[in-house]
């Protein structure tokens, strides 16, 4: 659970309180660190495990069913107090600040519009068979991207689209802005999910296609909740930017027992017929309160090349 605190925009924006009495902005974050051992290093060490965050939004009733709103979101490497940028692979260079999120929206019975920075349309499809969601050491990020995947994409525009169990989402950004995996851009990049949830159970799909213009990845995903655990599959094929193949496939499942819950999950990565990645993960997570947690990780890759486990001991806090 996530509390958030509540300001004025009024105050914060310097604006007239008239003009803003339905506005509001929210600060909300995580930090999260662990000492452990990821796979393929040799020494213990101290560092992120689910990314540490912090996030300014706010929304603005327009009146007539409609919400304008923002979101600043910055990626924070906890242990020394600097800025998380993945990469370029991932449309996140060194000296990119709002590295989750920076992006404006306007949502009405339409639907919603959203312009900036984002992360890709067919997002959950791969991310959700992750317990982790792509986090510490126990990631499934070969499984659910294959290297494809580009997660975060600037100068996009997404429309979104939901009615009771079902929901669309599609997005198209600008080309030069999004090197990706290939680091050369040549196409504008897309991508579009859908979704249909009705109670326990669900199914999405996703579709990616990055701006190299060759790479793409198509994500099957199926997730039902027994109330006593939870069981998820996701399956996915493509190719990338060099036209290789890709096959990747995940299982998963949570098992909440009192204040905590075991995390498992086993994650296969196939490149040109070759098994680049087989991971099976294990987990712990102990709830100390609402907003604060201890856990415990471990991971084994039996296709990474040398030391092929991982651990952690961490702990996290929520805001």
């Amino acid at each position: 659970m996530i509390a958030r605190i509540t300001l004025p925009a009024a105050a914060l924006l310097l604006a007239s309180t008239s003009a803003f009495a339905q506005s509001n902005i929210t600060l909300s974050g995580r930090i999260d660190l662990n000492v452990g051992k990821d796979i393929g290093a040799g020494q213990t060490r101290m560092g992120t495990g689910s990314m540490s965050h912090l996030t300014f939004a706010g929304t603005e009733d327009l009146g007539g069913g409609m919400l304008a709103s923002f979101k600043l979101a910055t990626r924070i490497n906890a242990d020394s107090g600097t800025t998380n940028a993945p990469g370029a692979v991932l449309n996140s260079p060194a000296g990119t600040y709002w590295t989750q999120e920076s992006s404006v929206a306007l949502r009405g019975g339409w639907g919603s519009l959203t312009l900036g920075r984002q992360m890709t349309a067919a997002l959950l499809p791969q991310l959700l068979v992750d317990p982790w969601f792509w986090d510490n050491t126990t990631n499934g990020f070969a499984a659910g991207t294959g290297y494809i995947g580009n997660l975060w994409y600037n100068d996009a525009a997404t429309y979104a689209y939901d009615t009771g169990a079902f929901s669309f989402t599609a997005q198209v950004a600008a080309k030069d802005a999004n090197p990706g995996w290939s680091g050369t851009p040549h196409k504008t990049p897309y991508s579009f999910a859908l979704a249909y949830a009705p109670g326990p159970w669900q199914l999405r799909f996703g579709y990616e296609k990055p701006a190299d213009g060759r790479s793409k990845l198509a994500t099957l995903f199926g997730g039902y909740d027994f109330g006593a655990f939870t069981l998820n599959a996701m399956v996915a094929g493509g190719t990338d930017h060099t036209d290789a193949s890709v096959r990747t496939w995940a299982l998963s499942s949570v098992v909440p027992v009192g204040t905590g819950q075991f995390r498992t999950s086993f994650g296969h990565y196939k490149r040109a017929d070759v098994v680049g990645s087989q991971k099976l993960a294990l987990g712990y997570h102990h709830l100390l309160s609402k907003r604060t947690s201890v856990y415990t990780t471990f991971a084994h890759d039996s296709k990474a090349p040398t030391r092929k486990s991982g651990y952690e001991v961490g702990l996290q806090h929520v805001f």
